[in-house]
């Protein structure tokens, strides 16, 4: 797996499994549970363990599908001429795999451009989108953040934003990750939120700042769009406010399932 320890796995309740692509294979992780499946995706350089202190706090009974990008915790080798559309696929081919024919997706940062994307593909199988600050399009991060991401971070919190990625990093080449970050900056989300039905959930930190219009953010204003701000954090929510992002989530999944109180 690419030096990729096992022992960062998501607990007890999780199965990872492993799927052969073209080359190489997908990783992803499961914790089955009789509530509607929530596919997630970690963001660039981070594996699913980047997202254990949201996980741990979201309902219990909600099954949970972890998807990990190629490269990224045991899916491997780094991908090469690959794009936001592919890693859309990869995720769909789990769902197909898994048999979840009806589900939430969501990611942070590339991956909730990615769950945005699988949403596109295939709107009929997916109940709702949770983007947690996956940005529409990649100007966003100078046109409404100034390109700040990690202002709002504490010494610890940057100290485990660094660990985090250089787990992933530290096995890529730098043209490897050279290439990695090109990606997102192909990709464009806008067209796709002005036309689709289906319930979107964004979530951004507000850096600290006044909060950038809907324009600056290149969201459209439309009914089934939730833009929700968490007050004096910035790009690295699952870090900085974990139970504040799951409690989110699950009031989203639970409003639109007819349990929200």
């Amino acid at each position: 797996m690419g030096g990729y320890e096992a022992s960062h796995d998501l607990g007890k309740r999780f199965r990872r499994r492993k799927m052969q692509l073209e080359t190489g294979h997908l990783s992803y992780l499961l914790r089955p549970a009789a509530g509607p499946p929530l596919v997630l995706i970690p963001g660039s350089f981070n594996d699913s363990f980047a997202l254990k202190e949201v996980i741990d706090r979201l309902d219990s009974k909600r099954q949970v599908v972890v998807v990990e990008l190629r490269g990224h915790g045991g899916s491997w080798p780094p991908p090469k001429k690959c794009s936001i559309e592919v890693f859309a696929q990869d995720v769909l081919s789990v769902a197909d795999v898994e048999d979840l024919n009806s589900f939430y997706v969501g990611g942070h940062s590339i991956g909730g451009m990615v769950a945005l994307e699988v949403a596109r593909v295939r709107p009929q199988n997916v109940r709702g989108v949770i983007s947690l600050e996956g940005w529409t399009s990649h100007h966003v991060s100078q046109d409404a953040f100034g390109g700040q991401t990690t202002n709002t971070l504490s010494a610890g919190q940057q100290a485990q934003y660094e660990r985090l990625r250089q787990r992933v990093m530290a096995l890529w080449s730098e043209a490897e990750i050279g290439e990695f970050v090109t990606y997102w900056r192909q990709w464009d989300g806008f067209d796709f939120l002005s036309k689709t039905g289906l319930p979107i959930l964004e979530l951004y930190g507000d850096r600290g700042q006044e909060r950038p219009s809907l324009d600056k953010l290149r969201i459209p204003e439309r009914e089934n769009i939730q833009v929700h701000w968490l007050q004096n954090a910035s790009h690295n929510l699952h870090i900085e406010c974990p139970r504040e992002v799951a409690r989110i989530c699950d009031r989203f999944v639970e409003k639109l399932e007819g349990a929200g109180t």
